[in-house]
């Protein structure tokens, strides 16, 4: 019995031999016939290893050459980007024509008008400051950085179109924040500056000899909330693009400096979905318009994006800046 599975085994392998050099055969004629049809295949040739500067690492050198590339390209990007929005701008106005003529409502496809910028005259004074504490560029990547720029003009913005108007100050603004606004927002400098004001300085050294009573550091990681907002006070934004890798940070730093935390009663006012931190540029801008109806949950229906709110009820269609 067993010599007849062996013989069994011997001629499967064989035949698997012979199947073998078949192919082969015929593999190599095949290739025989691509030659003489001129039906070569193409060899392309390796790219040549990156030359990575010394003391930088692999991931560094790609993000720095995704910089240098998007640089190169930024113009032709900027073009584009203007040619979407003006094939989107087109669509739209085919859309409303097209539903005038057949006499239906179109008014949800018209833009929202955005609120005029105000005069200084036109602007009621809070006598509120408000400091963004830009002293966390170490701990942010480019990326953070480039976000934190943008919503500080978002801030600005805010500030400018508000019936309302704080003192807004943008503190310890250097490194690489102050390098991002240099290049790519070089017009920043021409902001008016009853809106907003920009310095290097730390907050040790802006309330120097200044009373720490009125002074409120807002953080998510403290107990107590703030109630209201009140003339004459300051408040403090923490000025960081973290997505809350960095615990504690802004409660710590106050509790440093001897200034008193205090946290937006987010949880007493309405349900948010997902995580309860909240970016600088909302932060300032909830304390920008809390005067305008002096409710918070009012206020945060009427700030955060209808993507962060949960279970609450539907809010009036505002325009956006």
């Amino acid at each position: 019995m067993t010599e007849t599975i062996n013989a069994t085994n011997l001629v499967n392998v064989s035949a698997k031999k012979e199947q073998a050099g078949a192919d082969h055969t015929q593999s190599s004629e095949s290739v025989e016939k691509e030659a003489e049809n001129g039906n070569k295949k193409k060899v392309y040739p390796r790219k040549p290893k990156p030359i990575i500067p010394e003391g930088m690492s692999k991931h560094q050198w790609k993000k720095m050459m995704k910089r240098k590339r998007w640089e190169e390209n930024k113009v032709q990007m900027r073009v584009a980007r203007r040619q979407r929005l003006k094939e989107r701008k087109q669509e739209r106005k085919r859309k409303i024509q097209e539903l005038k003529d057949k006499g239906e409502d179109y008014s949800s496809l018209l833009p929202a008008k955005k609120p005029k910028k105000l005069t200084v005259d036109e602007q009621k004074d809070t006598n509120v400051s408000i400091i963004v504490d830009c002293a966390f560029d170490d701990l942010m990547l480019e990326k953070e950085v480039v976000s934190l720029s943008g919503q500080i003009a978002r801030s600005y913005s805010v500030n400018k179109r508000s019936p309302n108007r704080v003192k807004l100050v943008i503190g310890c603004f250097n490194k690489r924040l102050k390098s991002r606004f240099d290049e790519s927002l070089k017009d920043y400098f021409k902001w008016d500056h009853n809106e907003i004001e920009f310095t290097e300085n730390d907050l040790d050294k802006l309330f120097v000899g200044k009373d720490l009573s009125k002074v409120t550091y807002l953080s998510a990681d403290t107990d107590e909330k703030i109630e209201e907002l009140k003339s004459g006070e300051t408040y403090i934004v923490g000025g960081i693009v973290d997505k809350g890798r960095h615990k504690n940070l802004c409660k710590e730093k106050a509790e440093k400096l001897g200034i008193k935390t205090r946290r937006l009663p987010i949880d007493e006012c309405i349900k948010i979905s997902g995580r309860k931190v909240l970016t600088t540029a909302h932060v300032v801008e909830l304390l920008i318009r809390w005067f305008e109806y002096k409710d918070w949950t009012k206020t945060f229906e009427q700030v955060l994006p209808a993507r962060k709110l949960k279970d609450n009820k539907p809010r009036n269609k505002e325009a956006k800046d």
